[in-house]
Order: structure tokens, then sequence, then C-alpha cells
């Protein structure tokens, strides 16, 4: 069963996709990922980390930057937060939060977008109304940076890099789901 954050990060990227479709006429073929993480890596005696989706068998998979698609995109859990519920009928109830990072790769002169239109014409309005918009950033440098240690990463000028911040909650009954995982 997949959690909320999982449905919210497919609804983002499938309407990312349609979106860009509906905006531009064109078909673009689109990288969407779901949640990556920083994966640890050793090369001789250097440890540096790379964004991957790990999968629950320890496979990664790469999820920047590739030549063959003008667009990609994957999402960053940066953190989890807890409280509980109030109101009415919630008492047994917590709420989590959910922080992410949303990461898009692309280049402009395929796409005919700058990164401040592909941001507001695409990617904004690609987020759902129960998630809250925190920030974006357009400094491909910084967003490299907290994506990747240790590496040299440098993007080309026609490639642009952006992260965009969104929050999402959701309320869960940890007896319940504890009776569910055990049955």
């Amino acid at each position: 069963m997949k959690s909320a954050l999982e449905k919210t990060v497919e609804k983002i990227n499938e309407t990312i996709v349609r979106q860009l479709r509906c905006k531009t006429g064109n078909e673009f073929p689109v990288r969407t990922f779901g949640i990556a993480f920083p994966v640890q890596i050793m090369d001789g005696d250097t440890e540096s980390s790379i964004p991957a989706i790990v999968l629950n068998d320890g496979e990664c998979h790469y999820v920047f930057s590739d030549d063959d698609y003008p667009v990609g995109l994957y999402h960053r859990l940066v953190s989890k937060s807890y409280a509980k519920a109030k109101g009415y009928g919630d008492g047994d109830l917590d709420i989590e939060t959910d922080d992410v990072s949303l990461i898009v790769w692309g280049f402009s002169n395929r796409l005919n977008m700058s990164p401040v239109e592909f941001e507001r014409e695409i990617v904004i309005p690609s987020i759902p109304k129960s998630a809250v918009l925190v920030s974006s950033d357009f400094d491909s440098h910084r967003v490299i940076g907290g994506e990747f240690r240790n590496v040299n990463y440098v993007n080309r000028p026609e490639e642009f890099i952006l992260s965009v911040k969104y929050r999402i909650q959701f309320k869960f009954d940890r007896i319940c789901a504890l009776e569910k995982n055990c049955s």
C-alpha cells in the first residue's frame, strides 16, 4: 500500500507530464522519478554521494541529468515531523508533516522555456492544493551542492537546475497501522 507521500509524488509527476504537453502542444519525453536519497560512494580515499532511487533489493538508479531527455525530476524527502491531531474526534490521531524538495533539471534550448517559465507554468500548477508550497531555488550551484557531495558536477549553460520545496500533512492512527501490518 502506498503512503500519502508516494501518492502525492506520483500525482505531481503525472501532472507535470500532462501540463508540459498541454502548455507546449508537444509530446516531450520526461524522466520522472519518485523519492530519491543520497547514496554514499567510495572512490579510493574520497567519499562522495549522489542522489539515487534505491530499490528494496539494493539496486540504485541514477536520477540526475540525462541528454536523452529534455527534462527530468525527482523528489527528495528532507524531513518528517509529527504532532498530535487537535479537534473533535481526533484525540487518538497523529499528524505527519513531510518536507520535500522537488529537484528539476531541463534543457532550455530543447524546451524553449527558461527555468522561471518552467517553474511558473509547469511545476507550480502541478503541485496539488493539498500540498503547501514553501520556496523555489533557481541557483543551480546551490541546488547541485545540496544534492551531490564531493562530486564536481558542472551544468552546461542551457541546462537549468532548480528545486521547489513543498510540504504535505496527513493524519494517521498508530494503533490501526500496527494492527494492519501484523495481520
